[in-house]
């Protein structure tokens, strides 16, 4: 296969001859593909290159792309598609540049050109600060003092022109574009702080081909590049450039060139340069040059007086260096001839025409007229009011006083240059001359009255501006200095409105029933006590954003869009701790708890905790239903007149009625003298409560919650109003407050036959318990005794948490495969559909979810077909099964993360998940739980998403957290894999559970010493019997972040180096004082002589390869995605979708 390359070199400033020379002779030298295009004075030169493949295409393009970048020098602007004003923008937004136009003609001529640009109004005033603005305007012109010291000369008059700009404006560099008259060519300037460059240019330029001119020049002065051959610099109010007309120039009509401001007599030599050749294909034969001119020299004051047949003049650069003072030169200050107004008319006949010298085979198009040009009005320059019959009788003057022997004066001398580059006519010049003259006698008479600024204006003008600039700045830093002080004032203000309103950690979600959710819900509470006025209480749910609750009769605070903010109140006193039953009521004034109607939801919140000062209340969701308030008739319920429910009747009429209603049957027993607490919400239906109820759990009853078992009720009780809108007939309410009263009746049988059976069975054994309750007691008694002293000062011991904590990983670990499965593999597995649980042989024979590094390959029955019905081979919740892809994977994310964990978590779990299931054979043992919605929608984004390295499924473990990084597979298992590597986990010390754990607080990391003196030499054989303990462990190496890979075990000469994770995992296994183990293998120990135990300080949880499952969920609250997530955590992995 054949590649091809190509580049193109964009250039400006040679002729279409150079050009092509250039390219002649690059072809010559063997590139083999070259083409030239061209507009408005910008070459486009493409080099294609074509070679076997795309490395060597782009290495000889780039070669032969050097090689003509070298032979064109300065003249190279961009490469690509970047055009000469593009690149000239470039450089000004770079140098953080101004450009300013001095008239309205140069500021059109680059405008079309910068307008369509992005960001050009940041370096190009568009007129706006310089012509277009009136009062500027007046202000740039050019400086009376320089036409009295080179009268005649247009060059200097347009570098003062632009200097004039810059002072006005303050802009750092200006335009100016002069066109042609007698006596000189047409060119541009561009005048800065250090000096003045002019461009001389060919007559027959189109509007694009003069601003690029401006563009190039400008670009080379930015750059410090070398000027063209047609270029002088020079310094404004010092030097003589002028353009003149030679000979040579006249008869060639191609060559323009710059000339000091003393004349000479014209050259004797011709100059043959053809600076703008005709355009030609550079492919074809090198055409012959034209042929020499001898024609005689001319005398430039004769040149200049013969007809110019209709052409604009245009002129030969030449550069008078070692000028002679004693040559005899031409002081004469009229020598200068104008075309006056046939010029313009005749540079317009020139563009109308269409001339075959210049046809150029690179644009195959037909030639037509050209477009219209801003050039084709009438252009005002500084000669172009001069009348030649005026210039003549000055002329007869100057003959006649000289023939009288009259002498001219220098002031007579500059008044008469001053007049031909007055805009005033002979009337108003001599009005201003007879003031002038009437003044004289008086300003004699009182010479020291003699005003400063009428003998140096631009002084005077200078000191204003800077004393206007000095304004502006001490103006801007004002301004400055008070924005400062503003923003600090509000900066204290937010500071003091946080300290002030700051109410701490909130309690999460994912905390619910632990703990650590009921000290931060308690210390949450404190706080808004003292700053929320009116706050008694807070509201805590497993997976909804917990809320405060205020006071009877609070009302919540107008919030800045208008709207009232939405809060939770008492809407009924508060009967929890009154001895007979009753129903308190909560209200909240939005529609926060609406979503509980969503199975998925109510299943996730089954229970709430309310938290008061007077102690903390637990509640069992027992119905959710709708109400209608202002309810009448048959359907009618009193909510807010049932909270003393002392009577048995009011009891069991609120009983069946929420129990009627109930959108659920939660399958929670009610009992017959229960507290029970209902919280309203508003609802998308106007006049519409949703209510939920909940039991108060009381005495020895299990806080645990079972979502799982809520199923959806067959026929609810709703609202008259939701009957209406659905147009369906209201059912008869007594039926069913009557099925609901059986119901509960039932319910109440059975809970008392097993309350009466449980206490016969109990009379019965008692006479043979007594004996052995009382053996028990005296074991018992033995235990405390000893045990007391091994939990002194513990308040972490097991059992007093919710957490589960059999598995010593934390998170999916199984062995440590190799990589033999492969995406093709996975993908080309066919699909069976969802089965139940193989025989119990397969199931254990297939069943390696938990080895100690051995190998095992994948089962090809575990892979996936199709995106929908993808089935995968698990043991789930101890049954071996092929499960719905989907499914599996949401339920071990749910069971992983929790209810509440971020979607790019969910997803990141799931990946993993997938992948480590894939790497273990026959049916891997996962554990999962119902999932939520957002647990679903995750996996079923990512169920054909996997981590490969090399094409192969990689092997994914997971764990609960990790203490300020991970640990590489070689730290944990002993062998190396290349994507199981250490790497940074930030976020885990910040938002995980159990991240750290300490043996002078928590049982899990407090070991005996006479148990592990009994267990060291049970497992290691060594008798550590009269050694001194602090010699017992000694830690010989860790990873940078403190996971433990060897430890040594026993006095020097009597000792066994072990593994981090043999010493975790098997030696100290269930070997603490409560019968746990260490959460990690990340850890540091010490020997306490008062307690006679080893303390170990832990952190982190689980083994500690692969993902941080706290830490993916940090990352994902920072806004890391699941691919992220992955790849931080395998790094140099691919992921993989099939």
């Amino acid at each position: 296969m054949v590649n091809t390359q190509l580049k193109i070199l964009r250039v400006f400033g040679p002729t279409s001859a150079e050009v092509s020379a250039v390219l002649r002779q690059t072809r010559d030298d063997g590139c083999p593909g070259l083409r030239l295009l061209e507009r408005d004075g910008e070459f486009a030169v493409c080099v294609q290159v074509s070679a076997p493949n795309r490395a060597m295409a782009e290495q000889y393009c780039d070669k032969w792309v050097q090689k003509l970048s070298a032979k064109f020098g300065d003249d190279v602007f961009a490469t690509g598609e970047t055009s000469l004003a593009q690149a000239t923008l470039d450089l000004l937004l770079k140098k953080r540049k101004l450009l300013v136009a001095v008239d309205e003609t140069t500021g059109r001529l680059l405008g079309n050109l910068l307008q369509p640009l992005a960001h050009s109004e940041a370096v190009f005033d568009f007129g706006t600060e310089s012509y277009a603005n009136p009062q500027r305007e007046r202000q740039i012109k050019v400086p009376p003092q320089l036409l009295k010291k080179f009268p005649g000369d247009v060059v200097q008059a347009a570098a003062g022109h632009a200097l004039s700009a810059l002072q006005v404006t303050g802009a750092d560099f200006a335009a100016a574009y002069m066109p042609a008259t007698v006596g000189q060519c047409p060119f541009v300037l561009i005048c800065d702080r250090h000096g003045a460059a002019a461009c001389a240019l060919p007559p027959d330029l189109t509007d694009a081909a003069i601003g690029n001119q401006i563009l190039d020049l400008l670009r080379r002065r930015l750059q410090g590049l070398r000027l063209t051959d047609s270029c002088i610099t020079f310094r404004p109010g010092r030097e003589h450039p002028l353009l003149l007309v030679s000979e040579a120039g006249r008869e060639k009509s191609n060559t323009v060139r710059f000339s000091l401001r003393r004349r000479t007599p014209a050259t004797q030599d011709i100059d043959h340069t053809a600076d703008f050749e005709p355009m030609m294909d550079f492919n074809t034969a090198e055409p012959e040059m034209p042929p020499r001119y001898n024609a005689p020299a001319q005398n430039v004051r004769e040149t200049s007086r013969q007809p110019s047949g209709g052409a604009a003049p245009v002129g030969t650069i030449q550069f008078e260096t070692d000028f002679d003072e004693a040559q005899d030169v031409n002081t004469d200050p009229m020598n200068i001839e104008t075309a006056g107004p046939q010029a313009a008319s005749a540079a317009r006949r020139r563009r109308t025409s269409v001339s075959d010298e210049y046809a150029t085979p690179l644009y195959t198009e037909e030639r037509s007229a050209p477009a219209p040009s801003l050039l084709d009005d009438e252009i005002p320059d500084f000669s172009a009011q001069i009348d030649p019959e005026a210039l003549a009788a000055a002329q007869a003057a100057d003959d006649a006083d000289a023939a009288a022997g009259r002498t001219t004066t220098a002031e007579e001398f500059s008044k008469a240059a001053t007049r031909l580059f007055t805009e005033e006519d002979e009337a108003e010049l001599a009005v201003a001359q007879n003031r002038r003259r009437r003044a004289e006698p008086e300003r004699n008479s009182r010479p020291q009255a003699k005003s400063p600024a009428a003998s140096n204006s631009i002084r005077n003008r200078s000191l204003a501006m800077i004393e206007r600039t000095e304004r502006r700045r001490k103006r801007t830093v004002t301004a400055v200095l008070v924005i400062l002080v503003l923003l600090l004032l509000a900066g204290a203000a937010g500071l003091w409105w946080f300290f002030r309103n700051d109410l701490g950690t909130r309690p999460a979600a994912k905390n619910y029933g632990t703990t650590v959710y009921d000290e931060t819900a308690e210390a949450y509470l404190t706080n808004a006590l003292e700053k929320r006025p009116g706050a008694v209480g807070f509201l805590g749910w497993p997976g909804l954003d917990g809320a405060l609750v205020y006071a009877a009769g609070t009302e919540p605070e107008t919030r800045e869009s208008s709207s009232p903010a939405v809060i939770t109140r008492f809407a009924t006193a508060s009967s929890l701790n009154s001895a007979t039953p009753g129903n308190t009521v909560l209200e909240c004034t939005g529609d926060t708890y609406a979503a509980l109607a969503q199975e998925d939801v109510v299943k996730q919140n089954s229970g709430f905790t309310l938290y008061l000062q007077d102690g903390t209340y637990r509640f069992k969701m027992v119905a959710v239903y709708y109400l209608d308030p202002t309810e009448e008739g048959e359907g009618a319920f009193d909510l807010y007149g049932t909270t003393d429910l002392s009577n048995y009747y009011d009891y069991l009429s609120f009983v069946a009625g929420i129990q009627a209603r109930s959108l659920w049957q939660t399958n929670v027993e009610i009992g017959d003298d229960s507290h029970f607490l209902t919280l309203t919400s508003t609802t998308s239906e106007e006049g519409v409560l949703l209510c939920v109820t909940g039991r108060l759990i009381e005495g020895e009853e299990a806080a645990a919650l079972d979502g799982a078992s809520i199923t959806a009720a067959e026929e609810p009780l709703l609202t008259a109003l939701q009957y209406q809108s659905k147009n369906q007939p209201m059912p008869t309410v007594s039926s069913l407050l009557s099925a609901s009263v059986d119901r509960y009746a039932q319910q109440s049988a059975a809970s008392a036959a097993n309350r009466n059976s449980a206490q016969s069975q109990e009379e019965e054994e008692g006479s043979n318990l007594d004996d052995q309750i009382a053996d028990m007691q005296a074991q018992t008694d033995a235990i405390l005794a000893s045990t007391d002293k091994l939990l002194a000062g513990l308040t972490d011991v097991a059992g007093s948490g919710n957490e589960a904590e059999s598995d010593l990983n934390q998170g999916a670990e199984g062995g440590l495969p190799e990589q033999v499965v492969t995406v093709d593999q996975v993908a080309a597995t066919p699909t069976p559909a969802p089965t139940e649980a193989p025989s119990s042989s397969e199931s254990v024979s297939g069943d390696s979810s938990s080895g100690d590094g051995g190998s095992s390959s994948s089962s090809t029955d575990s892979g996936s077909g199709s995106s929908g019905g993808e089935t995968i081979n698990v043991t789930m919740n101890g049954t071996a099964q092929t499960m719905d892809l989907v499914q599996c994977l949401a339920m071990v994310a749910q069971n992983e993360l929790g209810p509440n964990a971020p979607a790019e978590a969910y997803k990141a779990q799931c990946v993993a998940t997938h992948c480590w299931i894939l790497s273990q054979s026959g049916y891997p043992s996962v554990v999962g739980t119902t999932p939520g919605a957002t647990a679903l929608a995750a996996a079923q984004e990512v169920a054909r998403v996997l981590v490969t390295y090399n094409g192969q499924v990689c092997f994914t473990p997971y764990f609960a957290s990790a203490s300020t990084g991970t640990a590489s597979a070689a730290d944990v298992w002993g062998n190396d894999r290349p994507w199981l590597q250490a790497v940074d986990s930030p976020y885990d010390q910040s938002v995980a559970t159990n991240w750290h754990t300490n043996g002078s607080t928590s049982g899990t990391a407090r070991f005996s010493r006479q148990t592990l003196q009994d267990r060291i030499k049970s497992e290691l054989g060594i008798d550590l019997s009269g050694v001194d303990p602090n010699n017992w462990f000694k830690i010989l190496s860790t990873n940078q972040y403190g996971w433990v890979a060897k430890i040594q075990v026993g006095p020097d000469g009597n000792s066994e180096t072990v593994s981090g994770r043999w010493f975790r995992e098997n030696l100290l296994a269930r070997q603490s004082v409560d019968g746990r183990s260490l959460r990690s293998q990340c850890f540091t120990v010490s020997y306490d002589a008062s307690l006679d135990c080893f303390i170990f300080d832990v952190y982190g949880y689980g083994h500690g390869c692969g993902m941080s499952q706290w830490g993916a969920i940090g990352y994902a609250q920072n806004g890391w995605g699941y691919q992220d997530i992955l790849l931080h955590y395998y790094p140099g992995t691919t992921i993989t979708t099939y």
